[in-house]
């Protein structure tokens, strides 16, 4: 008999294996061709992603599906990316476990648990920071708190979600976060100056051209500009490392070489 697999809320929590531990990405361009094709998969199929994280040999999903699609949307899009992944790797056989699991979520704070746990499994698995991993969807759901349009129409799932499950940004990233027990998670105390802080780094960010998340990406002038501005703004060498992802003696070397400069040009820093 087969199994029914629908939840009373339409919300599931998927993950996908490479097979035997297999490596499902080599490169950036896979992770890409994985979003796009994840994307377009689920669009079609009126399947809506909630929340999602790309790691070495897995794939973690929390979805919403109201038509009982999932399944059809999956099964391509595996099967698509395999095809293509093989092809351009010159591998051979099965890429993905012959099933992906399932698990339905019939409650709030279940769906709230499956998001909190899919943004946190990089730094569960020791690899980086929630806030500073680049392959979930954790930065997209601070953008649509921060009501950034565009960040947000650019993005691979659908944030509304989570606006109205956390509330607030605070209450998302507290949560987050946070290292749960057995019993439902309280959200954390958070100190609001921290994140006032840091919305208005990011502003400050912006209008020197870059936001704090695409700092460490730019052109050295043009990061250098912003650790300048950052710096002068008051914010600690510490502060615009967490904040850029850029390692602290990097910072200190451009912080240190512009009051340099400064200083030879009878300048002060400010």
């Amino acid at each position: 008999m087969q199994r029914v697999w629908r939840t009373v809320t339409g919300f599931y929590h998927v993950c996908a294996r490479g097979t035997g531990k297999q490596l499902i990405f080599e490169g950036d361009e896979d992770r890409w061709e994985f979003l796009e094709l994840m994307r377009e998969c689920c669009r079609k199929a009126g399947v809506t992603v909630i929340a999602w994280c790309l790691m070495g040999n897995h794939v973690r999903l929390v979805l919403a599906d109201y038509e009982d699609a999932m399944s059809a949307a999956m099964h391509r899009l595996l099967l698509t990316y395999a095809r293509r992944f093989n092809k351009r790797t010159g591998r051979t056989g099965h890429l993905f476990q012959n099933h992906f699991d399932r698990r339905s979520l019939d409650t709030d704070w279940q769906v709230m648990e499956a998001i909190r746990s899919v943004h946190a499994d990089p730094q569960e698995a020791g690899i980086s920071l929630i806030e500073r991993y680049p392959w979930s969807s954790f930065p997209e759901h601070l953008c649509a708190y921060d009501g950034d349009a565009a960040d947000v129409a650019r993005g691979f799932s659908d944030p509304s979600c989570v606006l109205e499950l956390f509330g607030s940004a605070e209450g998302f990233i507290a949560y987050s976060l946070s290292t749960p027990d057995s019993g439902e998670p309280a959200l954390r105390d958070m100190k609001e100056t921290e994140w006032e802080r840091h919305a208005f780094a990011n502003k400050l960010a912006k209008e020197l051209g870059v936001p704090l998340n695409g700092v460490k990406t730019v052109p050295p002038a043009q990061r250098d500009t912003v650790i300048v501005g950052l710096n002068n703004a008051g914010f600690t060498v510490r502060q615009i490392e967490r904040y850029t992802g850029i390692g602290k003696s990097t910072v200190s070397r451009i912080v240190r070489a512009r009051a340099r400069t400064a200083m030879r040009a009878g300048g002060n820093v400010m």
